[in-house]
C-alpha cells in the first residue's frame, strides 16, 4: 500500500481525521474481505503478485466522461508478462438510480474502449506486456433494498425478471454476496471460470 497509516472505519470513531480520508465501513469491509480471500485462495495465486492500492480522490488515477471518476481501489495483478488492473469502487448505489449513470457506463463500455486503445499501444511498443483493464462498482447497498428503485435507464436489453443478473452484466457486484471477490477475479480473467 502506498499510504501509511491506512485508517479503517470503526463505529464511534468518526472523529479521526487523516489524509487520505479514512476508509468508510464498505471500504473497510472490502479490505478485510480481500485479505481473507487471498489467504483462503493462496494456492490459486501462488504464481501471481497482487497489489492493492488506494486511489486518492481527485488527485489519483481519474477518468473523465462527463464528470471525474476516481475509483477507490486499484487491484494490480502480475503473472509473468500478463497484468490486470482492476478498478474497484465500493459505494451505495441507491442514488445512482439506473444503468446509464456515468460511473456504471465507465465500468462497462468506457473501460473496454480504454482497454482496446491501451492494448493497441502495447502491441506497437512490442514489449511483451499483456495488460487487461476492468472496473467494478461494489455495491454496499443490499440488493433487496434497491432493486425496486432502479429503472433501466433507457436500455432495452434490461430484463427485470432477471434483475440481479442485469446488475452483474453492468459490472455491479453486491458486497453481500460472499463470493463477490471470486466473481470479480473471474470476470477480470485473473482466475479461470469453473
Amino acid at each position: 500500500h502506498l499510504y501509511t497509516p491506512l485508517i479503517i472505519w470503526k463505529k464511534n470513531k468518526e472523529e479521526i481525521k487523516s489524509i487520505p480520508v479514512k476508509l468508510n465501513k464498505g471500504e473497510t469491509d472490502f479490505l478485510k474481505d480481500f485479505n481473507n480471500f487471498l489467504d483462503e485462495n493462496n494456492n490459486i495465486f501462488e504464481n501471481h503478485e497482487i497489489f492493492l492500492l488506494r486511489n486518492l480522490s481527485r488527485k489519483g488515477i481519474g477518468f473523465f466522461i462527463s464528470s471525474g471518476f476516481y475509483p477507490d481501489f486499484i487491484i494490480w495483478v502480475r503473472n509473468e508478462n500478463k497484468q490486470h488492473m482492476i478498478f474497484i469502487d465500493p459505494k451505495g448505489i441507491r442514488n445512482l438510480g439506473n444503468f446509464s449513470d456515468n460511473k456504471i457506463q465507465f465500468c462497462t463500455s468506457y473501460i473496454n474502449e480504454i482497454n482496446k486503445k491501451r492494448s493497441e499501444e502495447l502491441k506497437n511498443e512490442d514489449n511483451g506486456i499483456d495488460l487487461k483493464l476492468d472496473a467494478f462498482i461494489l455495491s454496499v447497498s443490499e440488493y433487496d433494498k434497491i432493486k425496486k428503485t432502479w429503472d433501466n435507464g433507457g436500455f432495452k436489453d434490461v430484463d427485470f425478471e432477471k434483475a440481479k443478473e442485469n446488475f452483474e452484466k453492468y459490472n455491479i457486484i453486491f458486497q453481500e454476496d460472499r463470493e463477490y471477490l471470486k466473481r470479480i477475479f473471474k470476470e477480470a480473467g485473473v482466475i479461470e471460470n469453473s
